[in-house]
């Protein structure tokens, strides 16, 4: 089903099945001993495709899909763990009833956008029957910046990735939350980009071998975004310096409203959700 705002003209769907199959075949790539990280780089984007709803641009969930061939495969467990600055609200869903799915979300705190993203992105979503508790999302406030993200998946996303234990991981990834792109407003800087993606690659390395895919969602900000897709592939790489420097100068950052709501959040996982209470 399409939505309004969500076009389609006569090259999209060609488009969309080169996306997911590039996305599939990297995934591929990694389950049959190949290599243990590969990235796809694809357009449309994928994370608001619903399972039967386009949205937000998304006319197929790659990310998901890649998800299903992964569980298919030898995988038991997958954990999606995505930065982009919009809810990845189609994600989400494809896998909100089940346990064998840890999603995780990262994003400004935009709510709702009509009919078609009846999802809202906020802490209360979790999931439901065998699913509940597998949802998580971390809507930050704008401006959260490099150390407010890095503390929201130091607090929130790496305790949760260590108590659901994937043997394979997704790394969903959008440069939309830099600080000059003109579709989000979350600072996040190459440094932060960075961080994450080193953050990202440590739980690869200790919960599914080292083996994580990772897939391109937004980014509008063209010259900025490349720089901060090379600085998240650095991160992900693990590669002891930089190669490339950040050529803009940025704010400087005030991380104590982020660090408040990261801890609101936290505490609220740690009295709501099962997967927290387990030994």
């Amino acid at each position: 089903m399409l939505c309004h705002g969500t076009f389609l003209n006569p090259g999209s769907w060609d488009a969309s099945l080169l996306a997911a199959g590039t996305t599939l075949l990297a995934m591929k790539h990694i389950l049959d001993g190949h290599g243990k990280i590969a990235y796809a780089l694809v357009r449309p984007p994928g994370h608001h495709a619903q399972p039967n709803q386009a949205d937000g641009y998304c006319f197929l969930n790659n990310a998901g899909l890649a998800v299903h061939l992964a569980l298919k495969s030898s995988c038991r467990k997958v954990a999606v763990i995505d930065i982009d600055v919009h809810y990845g609200n189609g994600t989400a869903q494809g896998f909100y009833g089940s346990d064998k799915v840890l999603t995780v979300s990262l994003h400004m705190n935009h709510g709702s956008w009509g009919p078609s993203h009846p999802q809202e992105g906020t802490v209360g979503e979790f999931g439901e029957g065998e699913g509940f508790g597998y949802n998580l999302n971390v809507p930050l406030p704008n401006g959260t910046g490099d150390s407010g993200y890095v503390y929201a998946m130091t607090e929130l996303v790496s305790p949760a990735v260590k108590k659901f234990k994937p043997d394979m991981m997704v790394f969903v990834i959008g440069q939309d939350s830099s600080s000059f792109d003109p579709n989000g407003r979350q600072c996040l800087t190459m440094e932060g980009y960075r961080q994450i993606g080193k953050i990202v690659r440590s739980l690869a390395d200790e919960y599914s071998d080292g083996r994580v895919l990772i897939v391109q969602e937004g980014g509008y900000q063209v010259t900025y975004s490349a720089y901060c897709l090379h600085a998240t592939l650095e991160g992900v790489l693990n590669l002891p310096f930089p190669l490339l420097s950040d050529p803009i100068a940025y704010y400087p950052e005030d991380a104590a409203l982020a660090t408040k709501v990261v801890d609101s959040i936290k505490k609220c996982h740690l009295q709501t959700l099962p997967l927290f209470k387990k030994c």
